[in-house]
């Protein structure tokens, strides 16, 4: 049967951003950025158990090995968000992620340098305390508007949308203080959705796909 010259053409109408887009990445690369968001996680919540012990303790060479880790776990944190910035602007022609994610890594480091000057002072009732708390919750507010720019990225992986929903539910928690250490748990639960992003990444990119 001939076409009907008067039909209206048959083309697509959102365009796939698929693994041609992702030149520079490779599946190795990407699995290792995943095996690194998994390991974020799992020391996240070793860190916290660190952390209650030397509170509990009351141990100096435990206080210092959560205030080392912390600060291991923040470089790597900052490097897997610089990272997953560039997947999605490769992957999914993301736009207007560069702000919220380079405030929240501002944010973090900075976080780390007042635990650092302030000491035992940033838990003790005193404005050092409400200055570092205040600190917290800026960055709480910060991580918030980073999930909600994850979420406007258009045909991304459902991983990557639940990663922004996890932000956004941690940023808020964090941001509220009494909420904080809750907070920790979406926050963890969104290292293991980009550890998810950067795997799904991997086996789009494998030769058999």
């Amino acid at each position: 049967m001939e076409e009907n010259p008067y039909a209206a053409p048959r083309v697509e109408l959102v365009e796939d951003a698929g693994p041609r887009q992702m030149n520079g990445w490779t599946p190795g690369h990407l699995r290792l950025l995943g095996w690194l968001s998994l390991a974020c996680a799992v020391c996240t919540l070793i860190l916290t158990g660190v952390a209650v012990a030397a509170g509990a303790t009351e141990d100096p060479l435990m206080t210092r090995l959560s205030d080392w880790i912390g600060v291991a776990l923040t470089l790597l944190g900052c490097y897997l968000l610089i990272r997953l910035k560039l997947f999605a602007e490769a992957r999914f022609s993301a736009d207007g992620l560069a702000p919220p994610v380079w405030a929240v890594i501002i944010g973090s480091l900075a976080i780390e340098g007042l635990d650092f000057l302030m000491g035992d002072a940033s838990t003790e009732p005193g404005w050092p305390m409400l200055f570092y708390f205040g600190a917290v919750a800026v960055l709480g507010a910060l991580t918030g508007w980073l999930g909600v720019r994850l979420l406007k990225v258009q045909n991304a992986y459902p991983a990557f949308r639940v990663m922004g929903w996890l932000d956004l539910v941690g940023g808020i928690m964090m941001a509220t203080i009494v909420l904080m250490l809750l907070g920790l748990l979406p926050l963890i639960a969104g290292n293991l959705a980009m550890m998810l992003v950067f795997f799904r990444g991997a086996r789009e990119l494998e030769p058999s796909s």
